[in-house]
């Protein structure tokens, strides 16, 4: 493989070593810029004409300035380049980082054939002495047993012979993925010593902290689901708390923070669990399942998890209720459809869940997101509105699901003004109930007695 320490040394030498990124979605995009802004002549692969247009222009396809100064700087000085071409692109590149995100199906099965797909396109056209670096998180087992045969039978070559596969998982927030790719420890493992230490030289280039090399692939994918697993449960933890302290009517809010004031004492905050977070765990549980391992925690806490929906409904029906208004007919405003605050990310929101979900108990609903126009959020799914005032006026009920900060500027003088019944159902904990009590407005807050 062309990746050792002599090629790496200086920015000319790594300009000479050609990087592919199939795809830009999720962390490639920013995983690509980084490489590209160390050196490395990187082009980024989708099949989107529209978003590689968009790239080759020098504009990045997400609303995160650090990303957006990446993409311009690497595209402006040739470093940086967009195809839809994976052909052209893998028969050229002495890397390829595969970034491909695995979805589940309707039965929570994890779902392969996109990346299996992928693999195939890159086997066709890969060269010898190559490297192929797997960055998303897959089930334990997936590259070696998988991954591999997919490449080694298109391509004719064999793994750890005549190229190199590694593993090494991206961990990265959407808001600060340029931030948290450079300093975050990376995890890293290879088929063989050479391919390890391949990927390893590589992602130093780009990594300001550790690099944490694993004994195999198996285990790499493991302590990477293991990551979302564990971040899985804590919420459910959290959320089940939450649940009680409403019945016991006290607010979690104060006790979560007392708590974990205690230095081994992590509570998380409550309510809708979004992003990757819900999928993921369904991949460790799939491989579970074939060993005839029961995962008994893993799996209540996304049963937990996904009830957080028909609980927000519950919430709703509790605070039209204050004024003997139904939820049947009742105009429902719901605020944000971006998996997480302050970002423009729908992947993964559970929002559209709960919408459809009160649609079908006769509720009349609107959405509205700042990050989003009517037309985005319409092709999404959503019954949207031009605007947050068109949005709530003349709503029974208003649903904060997510809190983003221009949520926080509220007026609740101004809202209360706008609806027919002035009851809101915050998720997020943004209204301060103090003020609601002032204002005279009805607020259910998840885990708030």
């Amino acid at each position: 493989m062309k990746i050792n320490e002599e090629v790496l040394t200086s920015v000319e030498k790594r300009s000479r070593i050609r990087i592919c990124v199939v795809e830009y979605k999720g962390a490639g995009l920013t995983t690509a810029c980084l490489l590209a802004n160390a050196g490395f002549k990187v082009v980024v692969v989708d099949k989107d004409r529209g978003v590689v247009e968009t790239v080759k222009k020098g504009e990045s396809p997400f609303s995160e300035p650090s990303l957006q100064e990446l993409v311009y700087k690497n595209v402006k000085e040739r470093k940086l380049n967009a195809t839809v071409d994976i052909k052209g692109a893998v028969s050229k590149s002495d890397v390829i980082i595969v970034a491909i995100n695995i979805p589940v199906d309707e039965k929570m099965r994890p779902d392969y054939s996109r990346l299996e797909t992928t693999c195939k396109e890159i086997g066709k056209d890969l060269r010898r002495d190559s490297l192929v670096v797997i960055t998303n998180t897959v089930g334990p087992g997936v590259t070696e047993n998988l991954v591999k045969s997919w490449i080694e039978d298109a391509s004719g070559l064999k793994a750890g012979r005549d190229f190199g596969l590694a593993y090494s998982p991206t961990l990265a927030a959407a808001e600060k993925a340029p931030y948290d790719i450079s300093n975050y420890a990376r995890l890293i493992a290879g088929i063989d010593n050479e391919s390890l230490k391949a990927a390893s030289l590589l992602f130093k280039t780009i990594i300001n902290s550790e690099i944490i090399p694993l004994s195999s692939i198996k285990a790499a994918e493991t302590a990477k689901i293991f990551q979302n697993v564990y971040r899985d449960v804590n919420l459910a933890l959290s959320n089940e708390l939450a649940l009680f302290c409403e019945r016991l009517g006290i607010d979690y809010m104060e006790v979560y923070k007392a708590a974990n004031t205690d230095p081994y004492c992590h509570f998380l905050l409550p309510g809708i669990v979004s992003g990757h977070i819900p999928k993921d765990p369904y991949l460790l549980l799939k491989e579970a399942e074939d060993l005839g391992v029961k995962l008994r925690i893993a799996k209540l806490a996304r049963k937990v998890n996904e009830s957080m929906v028909d609980h927000t409904v519950k919430l709703i029906r509790k605070a039209l209720r204050r004024h003997s208004k139904p939820l049947r007919g009742a105009k429902i405003a719901v605020l944000g459809v971006s998996y997480k605050a302050n970002v423009k990310e729908p992947k993964g929101s559970r929002t559209l869940k709960l919408v459809k979900l009160l649609q079908l108990k006769g509720a009349k609903v609107k959405v509205h997101d700042p990050f989003f126009n009517k037309k985005e959020l319409s092709e999404l799914g959503y019954p949207a509105e031009n605007s947050l005032e068109k949005t709530i006026k003349g709503a029974d009920c208003l649903v904060i699901v997510v809190g983003h900060n221009q949520f926080k500027k509220l007026s609740l003088k101004r809202i209360k003004a706008l609806m027919r019944h002035p009851a809101i159902v915050d998720l997020s904990h943004i209204i301060n109930p103090k003020e609601a009590e002032k204002e005279k407005v009805t607020l259910i807050s998840l885990g708030r007695g």
